[in-house]
């Protein structure tokens, strides 16, 4: 019997698209997409939104209406919060102890537990702290500290599931923007109190299940950085894009080839990573039209193509 496959009415908003999905997909993807309804929230002061580009969160602290979230992407977002929440119980139970990492945890109290192949994963709430910009007060949901057998310091504790591009760039170069995220946290009162100057980032890469931690040092450079954002965030003056646009050189097939090559003419402008991810991106680099491209496995990922500046 052959499989009746319907259009995917998200498709539009995805950058990983299915242009066709099953009937019960569809029937899955419209119940996540109203269960999982995001309200269009106007409060930016929050330490996860330190990594964030500061004019995507001066456009949502307006109240400006962006590109919504994707049943797929509200998926991935989900299990990436779950494993989180299961590396929460693997450091308290692995690394807590006589010889180990840590002499003692603090990650909230306990909220619930799931069960996994016979086993109880413990489920611990995030702690909720305050940090200060000047006049702006700043929401922290830390993952938790830990207290180190070495030296008897407190550090504070951030788990991130990553893709294999973001695992990699984690090993090699550090955790990137997530270190502005970690400055609010190390600077709230209770961090403070516990005399905490730095955090141990705990990475697991999602489709591999890799594990890798690293020690990140408190840098003042940073704090004052991320304490300018959100100063900035929440003036009414609009300020000017963080991220330019670039020209586009599309890959062509020309005859007689095998291969693709990069045209070498500019056949318009692009916004590159991270703009390719802000619900904002037509309120900050104007209007754009959207061009479907494949690879050799039928991927098809889009290309926003501006108008050239006149």
């Amino acid at each position: 019997m052959e499989q009746e496959l319907h259009k995917n009415p998200f498709a539009q908003w995805e950058d990983k698209a299915d242009e066709s999905i099953p009937t019960g997909t569809l029937q899955i993807y419209n119940f996540i997409s109203d269960y999982l309804k995001r309200d269009n929230d106007s409060y930016v002061n929050r330490a996860s939104a330190a990594t964030m580009c500061k004019k995507r969160r001066w456009y949502q602290r307006r109240g400006e209406v962006g590109t919504p979230l994707t049943p797929r992407k509200e998926v991935n977002f989900l299990l990436g919060d779950l494993a989180e929440k299961a590396m929460v119980f693997f450091i308290k139970n692995g690394l807590v102890g006589e010889g180990k990492l840590y002499s003692e945890v603090d990650f909230g109290k306990k909220i619930g537990q799931f069960e996994f192949s016979g086993k109880v994963i413990d489920v611990f709430d995030q702690k909720t702290l305050i940090s200060k910009a000047g006049d702006v007060e700043i929401t922290c949901h830390a993952d938790g500290f830990g207290k180190r057998n070495l030296d008897g310091k407190w550090e504070s504790i951030e788990c991130k599931s990553s893709s294999d591009w973001g695992f990699k760039s984690f090993q090699e170069d550090g955790p990137g923007d997530y270190l502005k995220q970690s400055h609010t946290v190390m600077s709230s009162d209770f961090a403070k109190k516990l005399g905490v100057d730095s955090t141990r980032y705990f990475y697991l890469k999602k489709q591999t299940g890799h594990l890798w931690d690293r020690l990140e040092n408190f840098q003042k450079e940073i704090w004052e950085e991320t304490k300018q954002d959100y100063i900035d965030v929440m003036s009414d003056k609009e300020m000017e894009a963080p991220h330019d646009l670039v020209p586009y050189f599309p890959l062509e097939l020309k005859p007689g080839n095998v291969k693709r090559t990069r045209s070498k003419e500019a056949k318009g402008m692009i916004a590159e990573f991270p703009c390719t991810y802000c619900p904002y991106l037509k309120q900050c680099h104007g209007e754009y039209e959207i061009h479907w491209t494949g690879d050799q496995w039928g991927n098809k990922k889009p290309t926003y193509l501006f108008k050239e500046s006149e």
